[in-house]
Protein backbone atom coordinates (compact mmCIF):
# COMPACT_ATOMS: atom_id res chain seq x y z
CA UNK A 1 0.00 0.00 0.00
CA UNK A 2 2.45 2.48 0.75
CA UNK A 3 4.47 2.21 -2.27
CA UNK A 4 1.74 2.17 -4.31
CA UNK A 5 0.37 5.56 -2.64
CA UNK A 6 4.15 7.23 -3.93
CA UNK A 7 3.43 6.28 -7.03
CA UNK A 8 1.57 8.80 -8.25
CA UNK A 9 3.98 11.44 -6.28
CA UNK A 10 6.89 10.00 -8.02
CA UNK A 11 5.00 10.50 -11.43
CA UNK A 12 4.64 14.01 -10.80
CA UNK A 13 7.74 14.61 -9.71
CA UNK A 14 9.26 13.20 -13.19
CA UNK A 15 7.05 14.84 -15.26
CA UNK A 16 7.96 18.22 -13.21
CA UNK A 17 11.49 17.76 -13.82
CA UNK A 18 11.25 16.87 -17.52
CA UNK A 19 8.73 20.13 -18.07
CA UNK A 20 11.20 22.17 -16.29
CA UNK A 21 14.32 20.63 -17.82
CA UNK A 22 12.85 21.30 -21.53
CA UNK A 23 12.09 24.81 -20.70
CA UNK A 24 15.44 25.69 -18.97
CA UNK A 25 16.82 24.04 -22.82
CA UNK A 26 14.59 26.62 -24.82
CA UNK A 27 15.77 29.66 -21.98
CA UNK A 28 19.79 28.77 -22.72
CA UNK A 29 21.94 28.92 -26.10
CA UNK A 30 22.96 26.20 -27.89
CA UNK A 31 26.64 26.22 -29.60
CA UNK A 32 27.60 29.02 -31.68
CA UNK A 33 28.31 28.33 -35.50
CA UNK A 34 31.87 28.52 -37.07
CA UNK A 35 33.45 31.46 -37.78
CA UNK A 36 31.78 33.97 -34.96
CA UNK A 37 35.01 34.18 -32.85
CA UNK A 38 36.59 35.70 -36.42
CA UNK A 39 33.65 37.35 -37.28
CA UNK A 40 34.75 40.90 -36.44
CA UNK A 41 38.59 40.45 -37.18
CA UNK A 42 37.85 42.60 -40.44
CA UNK A 43 34.98 43.58 -43.13
CA UNK A 44 35.84 40.47 -44.93
CA UNK A 45 35.04 38.06 -42.06
CA UNK A 46 32.02 39.68 -41.18
CA UNK A 47 30.59 40.15 -44.46
CA UNK A 48 31.32 36.55 -44.95
CA UNK A 49 29.56 35.36 -41.18
CA UNK A 50 26.57 38.08 -41.84
CA UNK A 51 25.43 37.00 -45.33
CA UNK A 52 26.46 33.34 -44.45
CA UNK A 53 24.22 32.53 -40.55
CA UNK A 54 21.87 36.15 -40.82
CA UNK A 55 18.45 35.10 -42.31
CA UNK A 56 15.68 36.97 -40.95
CA UNK A 57 13.49 35.64 -42.58
CA UNK A 58 13.42 32.19 -40.49
CA UNK A 59 12.14 31.65 -37.42
CA UNK A 60 14.65 32.27 -34.33
CA UNK A 61 14.35 32.83 -30.60
CA UNK A 62 15.97 35.99 -29.58
CA UNK A 63 18.20 36.56 -26.75
CA UNK A 64 19.70 40.12 -25.44
CA UNK A 65 23.35 40.72 -24.14
CA UNK A 66 22.92 38.49 -21.40
CA UNK A 67 21.80 35.67 -22.78
CA UNK A 68 18.53 35.87 -22.08
CA UNK A 69 15.99 35.27 -23.98
CA UNK A 70 13.63 38.69 -25.46
CA UNK A 71 10.84 38.87 -27.83
CA UNK A 72 11.58 39.37 -31.27
CA UNK A 73 10.05 42.93 -31.51
CA UNK A 74 12.16 43.83 -29.33
CA UNK A 75 15.40 42.23 -30.81
CA UNK A 76 14.67 43.95 -34.06
CA UNK A 77 14.07 47.32 -32.54
CA UNK A 78 17.39 47.27 -30.43
CA UNK A 79 19.08 45.67 -33.69
CA UNK A 80 17.55 48.24 -36.24
CA UNK A 81 19.96 51.04 -34.02
CA UNK A 82 23.54 49.32 -35.76
CA UNK A 83 24.77 49.56 -32.57
CA UNK A 84 24.55 45.75 -32.10
CA UNK A 85 26.25 43.16 -33.86
CA UNK A 86 23.75 39.16 -34.15
CA UNK A 87 25.72 35.66 -33.28
CA UNK A 88 23.96 32.78 -34.40
CA UNK A 89 23.89 29.67 -32.29
CA UNK A 90 22.23 26.52 -32.57
CA UNK A 91 19.72 24.82 -29.90
CA UNK A 92 19.73 21.23 -29.33
CA UNK A 93 16.58 20.78 -31.15
CA UNK A 94 17.61 22.72 -33.85
CA UNK A 95 15.89 26.22 -33.56
CA UNK A 96 18.38 29.05 -34.88
CA UNK A 97 18.97 31.09 -31.99
CA UNK A 98 19.94 34.71 -32.82
CA UNK A 99 21.79 37.14 -29.71
CA UNK A 100 22.37 40.46 -30.06
CA UNK A 101 25.82 41.96 -28.73
CA UNK A 102 27.10 45.79 -28.81
CA UNK A 103 29.34 46.84 -31.43
CA UNK A 104 32.74 47.22 -29.94
CA UNK A 105 34.29 51.08 -30.20
CA UNK A 106 37.13 49.82 -31.84
CA UNK A 107 34.96 48.01 -34.47
CA UNK A 108 36.52 48.74 -38.16
CA UNK A 109 34.43 51.98 -39.48
CA UNK A 110 33.31 49.82 -42.84
CA UNK A 111 32.09 47.02 -40.83
CA UNK A 112 29.88 49.82 -38.43
CA UNK A 113 28.32 51.73 -42.07
CA UNK A 114 27.64 48.42 -43.43
CA UNK A 115 25.72 47.12 -40.42
CA UNK A 116 24.16 50.14 -40.01
CA UNK A 117 23.00 49.77 -43.68
CA UNK A 118 22.28 45.97 -42.95
CA UNK A 119 20.20 46.32 -40.02
CA UNK A 120 18.00 49.61 -41.45
CA UNK A 121 17.41 46.80 -44.31
CA UNK A 122 16.62 43.99 -42.50
CA UNK A 123 14.17 45.80 -39.58
CA UNK A 124 11.99 47.18 -41.97
CA UNK A 125 12.12 43.37 -44.24
CA UNK A 126 11.07 42.31 -40.66
CA UNK A 127 8.32 44.55 -40.31
CA UNK A 128 5.99 43.38 -43.59
CA UNK A 129 6.25 40.07 -42.90
CA UNK A 130 2.83 38.20 -42.12
CA UNK A 131 1.23 41.81 -43.43
CA UNK A 132 -0.64 42.20 -47.00
CA UNK A 133 2.09 44.10 -49.14
CA UNK A 134 1.36 47.96 -49.51
CA UNK A 135 0.35 48.96 -52.78
CA UNK A 136 -0.58 45.98 -54.49
CA UNK A 137 -2.00 46.83 -57.72
CA UNK A 138 -0.18 46.89 -60.61
CA UNK A 139 -0.31 46.66 -64.28
CA UNK A 140 2.41 44.98 -66.35
CA UNK A 141 4.19 45.47 -70.13
CA UNK A 142 1.05 43.46 -71.23
CA UNK A 143 -1.50 45.20 -69.53
CA UNK A 144 -2.54 42.34 -67.16
CA UNK A 145 -3.72 43.57 -63.98
CA UNK A 146 -2.55 41.98 -60.30
CA UNK A 147 -4.40 42.98 -57.23
CA UNK A 148 -4.82 41.18 -53.86
CA UNK A 149 -8.54 40.02 -55.17
CA UNK A 150 -6.89 38.46 -58.68
CA UNK A 151 -3.82 37.02 -56.59
CA UNK A 152 -5.96 35.72 -53.40
CA UNK A 153 -4.72 31.57 -53.22
CA UNK A 154 -1.25 32.06 -55.09
CA UNK A 155 1.80 32.36 -54.23
CA UNK A 156 3.36 35.70 -55.99
CA UNK A 157 7.18 35.89 -56.38
CA UNK A 158 8.28 39.55 -56.46
CA UNK A 159 11.40 40.78 -57.65
CA UNK A 160 12.53 44.63 -57.37
CA UNK A 161 15.06 45.82 -59.30
CA UNK A 162 16.34 48.35 -62.28
CA UNK A 163 18.56 48.04 -65.67
CA UNK A 164 21.69 49.21 -64.49
CA UNK A 165 21.62 46.74 -61.37
CA UNK A 166 24.32 44.02 -62.59
CA UNK A 167 23.49 41.54 -60.11
CA UNK A 168 19.90 42.22 -61.04
CA UNK A 169 20.30 41.43 -64.20
CA UNK A 170 22.89 38.31 -63.94
CA UNK A 171 20.38 36.25 -61.42
CA UNK A 172 17.91 36.55 -64.64
CA UNK A 173 19.00 33.20 -66.14
CA UNK A 174 18.92 31.38 -62.92
CA UNK A 175 15.31 32.71 -62.08
CA UNK A 176 14.11 32.42 -65.47
CA UNK A 177 14.59 27.69 -64.31
CA UNK A 178 12.39 28.46 -61.45
CA UNK A 179 9.70 29.64 -63.79
CA UNK A 180 10.16 26.79 -66.03
CA UNK A 181 9.75 24.78 -63.15
CA UNK A 182 6.57 25.93 -61.93
CA UNK A 183 5.36 26.57 -65.38
CA UNK A 184 2.16 24.49 -65.69
CA UNK A 185 0.93 25.65 -62.31
CA UNK A 186 -1.60 28.51 -61.69
CA UNK A 187 -0.94 28.91 -58.38
CA UNK A 188 1.96 30.69 -58.45
CA UNK A 189 2.70 34.35 -60.06
CA UNK A 190 5.86 35.63 -61.11
CA UNK A 191 6.45 39.20 -61.03
CA UNK A 192 9.23 41.81 -61.34
CA UNK A 193 8.61 44.98 -60.58
CA UNK A 194 11.12 48.03 -61.86
CA UNK A 195 12.41 51.44 -61.52
CA UNK A 196 12.76 52.14 -64.50
CA UNK A 197 10.04 53.62 -67.55
CA UNK A 198 8.19 51.28 -68.79
CA UNK A 199 10.05 52.22 -72.80
CA UNK A 200 13.41 51.44 -71.19
CA UNK A 201 12.27 48.19 -70.35
CA UNK A 202 10.59 47.10 -73.48
CA UNK A 203 13.85 47.84 -74.87
CA UNK A 204 16.25 46.04 -72.10
CA UNK A 205 13.67 43.18 -72.29
CA UNK A 206 14.17 42.67 -76.69
CA UNK A 207 17.50 41.53 -75.82
CA UNK A 208 17.46 40.19 -72.26
CA UNK A 209 14.66 37.42 -71.36
CA UNK A 210 13.46 37.63 -68.39
CA UNK A 211 10.62 34.90 -67.77
CA UNK A 212 8.89 37.16 -65.09
CA UNK A 213 6.22 39.73 -65.96
CA UNK A 214 7.44 43.04 -65.60
CA UNK A 215 6.22 46.17 -63.99
CA UNK A 216 7.71 49.41 -64.90
CA UNK A 217 7.78 52.73 -63.93
CA UNK A 218 7.90 52.40 -59.74
CA UNK A 219 10.89 53.85 -58.21
CA UNK A 220 8.67 55.84 -56.14
CA UNK A 221 6.17 52.78 -54.64
CA UNK A 222 9.86 51.01 -53.69
CA UNK A 223 11.82 53.57 -52.69
CA UNK A 224 9.11 55.30 -50.39
CA UNK A 225 6.43 52.99 -49.90
CA UNK A 226 8.60 49.89 -49.47
CA UNK A 227 11.68 51.25 -48.70
CA UNK A 228 13.59 48.94 -50.44
CA UNK A 229 16.59 50.71 -50.89
CA UNK A 230 18.95 46.91 -51.96
CA UNK A 231 19.29 45.63 -55.38
CA UNK A 232 17.85 42.73 -56.38
CA UNK A 233 15.79 42.24 -53.38
CA UNK A 234 13.12 39.09 -53.81
CA UNK A 235 10.09 39.08 -51.59
CA UNK A 236 7.28 35.95 -51.52
CA UNK A 237 3.37 36.57 -50.55
CA UNK A 238 1.59 33.60 -49.72
CA UNK A 239 -1.52 32.04 -50.38
CA UNK A 240 -3.33 34.27 -47.63
CA UNK A 241 -2.15 37.25 -49.54
CA UNK A 242 1.10 38.25 -46.49
CA UNK A 243 4.82 38.26 -46.53
CA UNK A 244 6.19 35.13 -45.80
CA UNK A 245 10.13 37.12 -46.32
CA UNK A 246 12.34 39.37 -48.35
CA UNK A 247 15.66 38.61 -49.71
CA UNK A 248 18.69 39.59 -51.66
CA UNK A 249 19.76 36.76 -53.59
CA UNK A 250 18.34 33.64 -55.59
CA UNK A 251 20.02 31.33 -53.58
CA UNK A 252 18.07 33.15 -50.54
CA UNK A 253 14.88 33.25 -52.61
CA UNK A 254 15.51 29.33 -52.88
CA UNK A 255 15.78 29.10 -49.09
CA UNK A 256 12.69 31.24 -48.56
CA UNK A 257 10.44 29.26 -51.35
CA UNK A 258 11.57 25.87 -49.43
CA UNK A 259 8.78 26.73 -47.17
CA UNK A 260 6.32 27.09 -49.79
CA UNK A 261 5.34 24.16 -52.61
CA UNK A 262 6.91 26.35 -54.68
CA UNK A 263 9.08 24.32 -57.28
CA UNK A 264 13.07 25.07 -57.11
Amino acid sequence: MTRLSKLPNLFFLLTLTLVVGCSDEKDKLGKPVVGTETSMSDFTHFWSYYSTHLKFYKHFDAFNTDSKPMPVDSFMTKYATGKYMVYKYIARDSVIQYKLEPLKPDAEDNIKNQLLAQAYTDYHYYLKMGKPLAGLHFTDLDGEAYTPENTQGKYVVMKFWFIGCIPCVEEMPELNEIVAKNKDRDDVVFLSVALDSENALRKFLSRQRFDYKTVGNKKGYVTDTLQINQFPTHLIINKDGKVMGLCNSVKELKDLSSQTSIAI
